[in-house]
């Protein structure tokens, strides 16, 4: 498995914040906007292959063909299934930014990956929110080892001093 490299997590960052921008303009609440943004910025990359651009346009029609279908668990394809998820969840990222009384998402990782050692930097770093929790205007992208990891959001009443 390929990890995204530097400028790859650029691309996905910026092609977040214009998904993220489309679903607040839109007041979308659906997969489909944020994923027709995020493909038109660039954002989906092959974990690894800056240089695979056919390779990542097949996956972004793939991603888009299966959001408009509804069709979000893809097991058999890891790629599809992490921008499915990405997708889905920028939009819960997106539609909790604007309660007030959310301050962060706290990084969920998957059974098992916690093991290693750059997972476990992830979900035990501080932001000043506690270990693992993100401020709500952040952008994170992950690497492929953190496949399914999950994003909850954090009320401020949770946060512990």
């Amino acid at each position: 498995m390929g990890r995204f490299r530097a400028r790859q997590l650029a691309r996905i960052r910026d092609a977040v914040a214009a998904g993220r921008e489309a679903l607040r303009h839109s007041g979308s609440q659906d997969p489909v906007t944020f994923a027709g943004a995020f493909v038109a910025a660039g954002g989906v990359q092959i974990p690894g292959k800056p240089e695979a651009v056919d390779a990542a346009e097949a996956l972004a029609a793939r991603l888009l063909r299966a959001l408009r279908a509804g069709q979000y668990h893809h097991a058999g394809d890891r790629d599809l299934q992490r921008e499915v998820n990405r997708a889905r969840q920028e939009v819960r990222w997106t539609a909790a930014q604007t309660d007030d009384a959310v301050v962060g998402f706290h990084l969920m990782v998957p059974e098992g990956a916690a093991e290693d050692a750059t997972v476990e930097a992830l979900a035990h770093a501080s932001h000043g929110l506690g270990p693992g929790v993100y401020p709500k205007g952040e952008i994170v992208v992950l690497q492929p080892e953190l496949d399914g990891a999950r994003f909850v959001p954090v009320r401020a009443d949770e946060i512990e001093c």
